[in-house]
């Protein structure tokens, strides 16, 4: 039995790396699901909240301490080979578990790798049933997933039968060959499968072009010009006062930012309306449709066109991720751009009894707001970003900006939104994170420049929501606290650069930062988690001068 289930196990993780390069394949070549993604996704919506909770706060945690880059990109990496890794692991169980079950069987081994890769497809299907059927014909995405599973199941009973075989014979040398035979050829499958994905993706310059055929706005806002320079010269290597959209922290419960297919499995049909997918570009909007329902006298259904006829609003503002680390980079300061909810919500006429603006999106994530929240004339629908349409991977055609509240307050990729008369809980509130989701003050030191003679200069930024920030102050080791030199706020939600100076001898030292925020409250000392209401704590570093 246990000779059996290992054999099981090293074919199934041989064969299943062609699977997965196949997957890919697909995937990336005539748009079938991604069943791997899908697993993974799939996995993180039904595990309980805490052990969600604590994968990301151990990713952060192990992108921090190998300092590879920036937190979300790569962790979104990780994340994606995670999801590979695991599809592995479940092709490699089957595979044992084929060897000591389906084996068995008084069949020829063809016979047994069908009912294997019958098993496989109906696993696969159950998946792309739930996450999307891909953006190809329907008929071409089932067809893909049988062929390929089928594939996978005969290679299997095939493999586990001629290794078996040879296990049984005093000399190795034959089991050696199998295995270098099951090994060559699934590299082969696999670089080949890969390849071609590569290979045949459409070029992103080509894709640029397509995705930002936006329907005529009829409002327009003029594209609004750099801000004025900071009052003063920031320390070198303090980060800028605007974040570039390609630096641009991007946190969402997705691997791969939602396509066509999640429009296509929508259960509203008002909602069943496509998204041209367009890889990472902008998606053009021209069938895009807003529902705006529930509670409300004038129920509608808003088109990207109608959405931007309302008053044209922007405002820069500074969004924070609230799985963000004390001096982490999960945030970032852009130009908001957009209408403001209250309008369109003015139009709806909602309800008196309604208490909560419930917010779907087209992920399956949804959201609330106070409806005195939603009713804020700075919470703003927005379709645009930095002068720029919304990317897909920013929440193209439109996202919200809630002032004054981490990023799981601010939905993307909006569908619909309801009024309501009760308590919603949104996808993160259920995983008990915090539900008013209100910023916490948090100062960062960005850069530390000693100069010769002992001169070191500090910089970096400091933020507090809508409470914006009177001063900050910093220290070296155990000293008094020194008050650091602070530039104007570009708005009232954005957060400030600061820099200061001082003579210190030579040795180790230890520089702490902390924010006043503009009600005179001083920055807590006290650590605590990300989860579930926001990291606080002063952040540090050390220095050899």
């Amino acid at each position: 039995m246990k000779t059996r289930f290992l054999v099981g196990l090293t074919v199934g993780l041989f064969i299943g790396l062609p699977w997965l390069a196949l997957m890919y394949a697909g995937q990336q070549v005539i748009g079938t699901p991604h069943i791997p993604f899908e697993l993974f996704e799939y996995l993180t919506r039904v595990l309980p909240g805490g052990i969600i909770s604590l994968g990301i706060e151990w990713l952060i945690e192990f992108v921090t301490f190998f300092d590879l880059g920036q937190t979300s990109a790569s962790g979104k990496i990780i994340e994606i080979a995670a999801a590979y890794l695991l599809a592995l692991a479940v092709l490699s169980m089957l595979g044992g578990l084929f060897a000591v079950t389906l084996q068995r069987l008084k069949t020829p081994w063809g016979v047994r790798g069908i009912v294997a890769g019958l098993i496989l497809t109906a696993f696969t299907l159950l998946l792309a049933n739930w996450g999307g059927w891909g953006s190809s014909v329907l008929g071409v995405s089932l067809t893909w997933l049988l062929v390929t599973s089928l594939a996978w199941g005969i290679s299997l009973a095939w493999g586990v039968d001629r290794l078996l075989l040879s296990a049984a014979e005093p000399a190795d040398s034959s089991r050696k060959r199998v295995l270098s035979e099951l090994a060559v050829g699934s590299l082969i499958v696999s670089g080949l499968a890969a390849g071609l994905g590569r290979w045949l993706i459409p070029q992103p310059g080509k894709q640029e072009v397509a995705g930002t055929s936006f329907t005529p706005q009829p409002t327009t806002i003029p594209p609004t010009g750099p801000p004025p320079k900071p009052g003063f010269e920031p320390v070198t290597d303090t980060r800028p006062e605007i974040t570039p959209m390609d630096d641009f922290y991007r946190v969402d419960i997705n691997l791969l930012p939602p396509g066509d297919e999640e429009f296509l499995d929508s259960s509203d049909p008002l909602v069943q309306t496509l998204l041209q997918q367009g890889g990472e570009t902008d998606l053009p909007a021209e069938t895009y449709i807003l529902i705006v329902d529930g509670l409300v006298n004038n129920p509608l259904a808003l088109s990207l066109d109608d959405i931007k006829s309302y008053p044209a609003v922007e405002q820069f503002a500074t969004l924070e991720c609230i799985s963000n680390r004390v001096g982490g980079d999960l945030i970032g300061t852009t130009l908001f751009q957009g209408v403001r909810l209250r309008d369109v919500l003015e139009t709806a006429e909602p309800d008196p009894s309604v208490i909560d603006i419930k917010f779907t999106c087209v992920d399956g994530y949804s959201e609330s707001l106070l409806i005195e929240a939603a009713m804020d004339p700075e919470t703003i629908l927005c379709h645009s970003m930095g002068n720029k349409p919304l990317t897909k991977s920013h929440g193209a055609p439109l996202r919200l900006y809630t002032p004054n509240r981490f990023g799981i307050k601010n939905p993307k990729w909006l569908i619909k939104i309801e009024a309501i008369d009760t308590d919603y809980l949104g996808f993160w509130q259920k995983r008990r994170w915090s539900e008013s989701g209100f910023i916490k003050s948090t100062s960062v030191i960005d850069t530390v420049q000693t100069e010769p003679g002992g001169l070191t200069r500090v910089g970096g930024i400091a933020f507090a929501g809508e409470r914006g920030i009177q001063g900050v102050e910093w220290r070296v080791d155990e000293g008094p606290w020194m008050t650091a030199e602070i530039d104007r706020a570009l708005s009232n939600l954005t957060w400030v650069l600061w820099r200061g100076s001082a003579e210190l001898p030579p040795g180790d030292h230890k520089i702490t930062v902390r924010a006043i925020d503009g009600t005179g409250q001083i920055q807590t000392d006290r650590i605590s988690r990300a989860y579930p209401n926001g990291a606080t704590g002063h952040h540090s570093k050390k220095i050899t001068i």
